[in-house]
């Protein structure tokens, strides 16, 4: 039987132990009778599904920089975290312009892109004109309206989409919802915070671990476990 992780759903990992799990999202352990077998989270699903989304780029300045990878969730709040379907697409570039930092940080993925499967035949792979309809296909596949998408995501609406948005044909094929769901709000202390907490304070207050990989998909996944333990937090305060 899979057990599942009593705070965040995941998949518990086997230790050494064989009567002992460990979850690789917030790091809890703990014998197999305390794991959850079915997610929990929360009581009564809500209705919204979500789709959350994370990018990297070459920079933070959309008219000069590029976007590189592009990961999605679909969180329909059912389904245990590491069965959610993922989307992810690296972009191929002939040129690629931006700044020497942000380049760094993804130099793995650069060299990805600059020696891509040959023929590229890889999913994972595609021209930046093609990865609206690719991403919408996925959208509809997985039962969600492309056009009227609700999204999720760390500064979603003021970064990502402003990337996004520039590639070509992009938003003829996918649409956002005017509101996106950002995690940071589930975890604003109003009598402390001056402002929204960044995503190592929402990282601490889930207790979850902050050393996220820093992939599209990785960080995409992030934000789905901080609205689920966010809601969690929030169904606790109202019961």
């Amino acid at each position: 039987m899979r057990k599942l992780c009593p705070n965040c759903e995941e998949l518990l990992k086997p230790t050494v132990d064989p009567e002992v799990g460990q979850c690789s999202g917030c790091g809890w352990s703990g014998h197999y009778w305390r794991a959850a077998r079915e997610p929990v989270l929360p009581a009564t699903p809500p209705k919204m599904s979500y789709v959350s989304i994370d990018i990297e780029t070459t920079g933070l300045d959309p008219a000069t920089c590029q976007t590189l990878e592009i990961g999605a969730v679909v969180d329909d709040w059912k389904t245990p975290i590491d069965q959610l379907p993922r989307f992810r697409r690296a972009l191929l570039y002939q040129t690629v312009t931006g700044n020497p930092y942000a380049m760094a940080l993804n130099a793995g993925l650069l060299k990805q892109i600059a020696s891509p499967p040959q023929p590229c035949t890889d999913g994972e792979f595609c021209q930046p004109e093609e990865l609206g309809e690719q991403f919408a296909g996925w959208i509809k596949g997985n039962g969600l309206d492309p056009l009227s998408l609700q999204a999720a995501g760390k500064n979603l609406a003021s970064f990502d989409m402003q990337f996004l948005n520039r590639l070509p044909r992009f938003s003829e094929h996918v649409k956002f919802r005017h509101r996106i769901l950002d995690p940071a709000i589930l975890y604003w202390w109003p009598l402390e915070d001056e402002r929204l907490p960044d995503s190592k304070t929402c990282y601490e207050r889930a207790g979850l671990d902050s050393k996220v990989a820093h992939t599209a998909v990785e960080d995409a996944l992030a934000v789905v476990r901080l609205v689920r333990q966010g809601i969690k937090r929030l169904e606790g305060m109202h019961r």
